[in-house]
């Protein structure tokens, strides 16, 4: 089908040279005139004097009008009648058919008085006898061309009305098959049936759609239709070496095979001619420019296609990878749905190990916060009752974000309190759970933790630091470190720790966090730092602050500090005041 730019229309657009040659001709012999075709810049299309072709036919039906079955591509004598047949695709559609009748011609004058002068006859009589036979053998051939040159003029627009049909037909194919793969929900099936569509709107032998797997170098067969199994099974198709589909995923969007048992690109040329299958189109399927699969058709004879033809399959092939890829989305989506459904439960679970309220015991105050930046947090912190009036507190920081740290904290929680209610001394504690973390744990795996008792009857502190940011103590405005030189949890198995004793006064305010709090940052990339904190805890403890107003007023420093940037990792407090 032609090509044309529809705002710049041309009369050749719609009719070829040659036809519009045989109309200049035809009129010109029947009108006894001279005529031209121009197009509408006035530049001629046809040629002033009839074609060779057109003058041959002429002069056989002239020389022949009883055998004009003789006369080359013409229409037939069927008694009085000429006949054109009307024929489209090989089908005789219907017959124009035409009586012989005289028309006028032009005569030499010059001649004429001759031959009266010669014969004796009144010139005004021989005159139009004269007239009559000329217009008889003159007209008649070009009436009978015209016939002709009619009958090949509605053929044609017969198969053009034919062709347009056929596309027509087939973008309602195409249609109908973008419509089941935009709502497919069964991929697979939806695949089958476009392989199938395909070889009917093609009149193909077979064809199949195989999907790229990077991974194996290979092209997979996703969907099949009219090959055998001995043909499929025949060997995997590396996706290093079709060079045939290469070109197809190339920008071309398609190669074409003429002959696969000769072509040497095709790498099972053998079992090819075995199946039946000559030709071979491979249309490359992409998705936003990336490669992911190739649909072929092959034929059982040499067969071409056309360019409107390649153009439509191209049009399937991108709706067919727009469909894949859209089935691998909702495949991730429903993955992931799942996936947060089982974090979310992780996460009640993991919410259920934290403390649902501070303790509260006579002359102390307890406070705490936890921030998680995700679901699922590596920070914990736990208050552990304790016999006559102590408490355990604790504050941890797993390395790693979501479900892994989340695991080995829970880990670690579990452990400490299971530890905790037999052994006194905080250092064997802390030792136990390092061996634990050592024997349990991946490398790169490792926890920081401070642990410490508060014995609320004689105002003392016990405490162990293993690789944590040090606590703070605030004693009428001035800061103690709670620091000693411990390695972090889950490194080195034999490493022993060491605890450290600390007496309490009223009013003394007290501080452990995790270093999600200190590394907080603005959208300067500025982390809000050791001496931020310092200062805001350090003004809580001159206004008096309890330990909850204490904690929220650091809290409520950092945001401020921070304001909307994206949190990365988790921030947990306690604070406690002796009152």
């Amino acid at each position: 089908m032609a090509e044309f730019d529809p705002d710049n229309l041309r009369l050749t657009d719609f009719m070829d040279l040659p036809t519009l040659q045989e109309i200049q001709d035809s009129f010109a012999s029947i009108a006894n005139v001279r005529a031209t075709i121009t197009d509408a810049n006035g530049w001629l299309l046809t040629q002033p004097t009839p074609t060779k072709d057109f003058l041959r036919r002429q002069r056989a039906i002239a020389q022949a009008d009883e055998r004009l079955e003789d006369a080359p591509q013409g229409p037939q004598r069927e008694g009085t009648e000429y006949v054109a047949p009307i024929t489209v695709n090989n089908q005789r559609l219907g017959t124009i058919r035409m009586s012989s009748n005289g028309t006028v011609g032009g005569v030499d004058e010059a001649k004429l008085v001759a031959l009266a002068e010669k014969t004796g006859l009144e010139y005004k009589q021989l005159r139009s006898i004269a007239q009559q036979l000329t217009r008889a053998r003159n007209v008649k051939p070009a009436a009978i061309q015209f016939l002709f040159l009619l009958a090949n003029a509605i053929a044609r627009l017969c198969y053009q009305e034919f062709q347009l049909r056929q596309r027509i037909n087939e973008l309602t194919a195409v249609y109908n098959v973008t419509m089941m793969l935009s709502e497919a929900r069964d991929l697979g099936r939806v695949l089958q049936r476009t392989a199938e569509v395909v070889c009917e709107l093609m009149g193909t032998k077979a064809s199949s759609i195989r999907l790229i797997d990077r991974d194996r170098d290979e092209l997979v067969i996703r969907a099949v239709h009219n090959l055998s199994k001995t043909y499929l099974n025949k060997g995997p198709i590396r996706l290093s070496q079709a060079e045939i589909d290469q070109v197809a995923f190339s920008h071309k969007g398609y190669e074409f095979v003429r002959n696969m048992t000769t072509d040497p690109r095709v790498l099972y040329a053998q079992e090819a001619a075995d199946e039946g299958i000559v030709s071979m189109l491979s249309i490359g399927m992409r998705y936003k420019g990336k490669p992911i699969g190739a649909l072929r058709l092959y034929t059982d004879h040499e067969q071409t296609f056309s360019k409107f033809q390649i153009d439509l399959l191209r049009a399937v092939a991108a709706q067919a990878a727009a469909a894949i890829e859209n089935a691998r989305l909702r495949a991730e989506a429903r993955a992931a749905e799942a996936l947060e459904k089982q974090v979310r439960m992780a996460r009640d679970v993991q919410q259920r190990l934290l403390p649902l309220s501070p303790p509260e015991l006579p002359g102390t105050e307890f406070a705490s916060v936890y921030v998680p930046c995700f679901e699922l947090g590596g920070d914990f912190y736990d208050f552990i009752p304790l016999p006559d009036d102590n408490v355990g507190v604790v504050v941890a920081d797993v390395s790693g974000k979501g479900v892994p740290a989340s695991l080995i904290m829970a880990t670690v929680r579990s452990a400490l309190r299971a530890h905790v209610d037999n052994i006194y001394y905080l250092y064997e504690v802390i030792r136990r759970i390092n061996a634990m973390l050592c024997r349990d744990t991946r490398s790169g795996e490792f926890v920081t933790l401070f642990y410490g008792v508060l014995d609320t009857r004689n105002r003392r502190f016990t405490y162990c630091n293993a690789g944590h940011p040090p606590g703070l103590l605030l004693r009428n405005g001035i800061l103690i470190e709670l620091a000693n030189e411990n390695m972090v949890l889950g490194v080195d198995p034999e490493q022993t720790y060491q605890q450290s004793v600390v007496h309490l006064e009223i009013n003394d305010l007290l501080l452990l966090y995790t270093d999600g709090l200190t590394d907080a940052m603005n959208f300067q990339d500025e982390i809000w730092g050791r001496q931020r904190l310092i200062a805001a805890f350090t003004e809580a403890g001159a206004s008096g602050a309890g330990a909850e107003a204490a904690a929220q007023h650091i809290l409520w420093d950092m945001r401020r500090f921070s304001g909307f940037t994206q949190r990365t990792d988790d921030v947990t407090m306690i604070v406690v005041k002796l009152t």
